[in-house]
């Protein structure tokens, strides 16, 4: 079963070889999945956002297929860029719950969509750009942390 998810991501991954509209459709599953976890805790953290569009737009760096905007300050900005890692345990309990008692074709139907939550997991380039300082202020604590740890040994 790990071996077929992973074969499905990397067959999402490898369409964007195919054309836009060739990987945005293999996407989809995962890209609405991303964009309604920035929607819900925009929402949780009352960032007023923007219902999630799933229309891919061309940018300077390559194609953007999906967006949420909001409103909200860099702190409340850090957990809302996060939100699409909360995908991975997601797309574990998809496996576990549906996967994996699922007889063919259904079965690989299911490895499509774990696939698609986890590659979707991944924060896009825009989402580390806003978490880096979330991101580096925890790699700090966990230094200090690990610091005083061994100094406790």
């Amino acid at each position: 079963d790990i071996g077929l998810v992973l074969a499905a991501l990397l067959v999402i991954r490898a369409s964007s070889r195919l054309g836009m509209w060739a990987y945005a459709v293999m996407a989809l599953p995962g890209t609405a999945a991303h964009e309604l976890a920035h929607f819900l805790v925009a929402q949780l953290l009352l960032a007023r956002p923007s219902f999630p569009s799933l229309v891919p737009q061309r940018t300077p760096r390559g194609w953007r297929l999906g967006s949420v905007a909001f409103r909200a300050g860099r702190l409340r900005s850090m957990p809302i860029a996060l939100a699409p890692l909360l995908l991975a345990p997601l797309a574990l309990a998809w496996a576990v719950t549906f996967m994996a008692p699922s007889p063919w074709p259904m079965h690989g139907l299911h490895a499509w969509l774990v696939g698609a939550l986890l590659s979707a997991s991944l924060p896009s380039s825009a989402d580390v750009r806003i978490a880096l300082p979330a991101l580096a202020a925890l790699a700090l604590l966990a230094a200090v942390a690990g610091l005083g740890w061994l100094a406790l040994r």
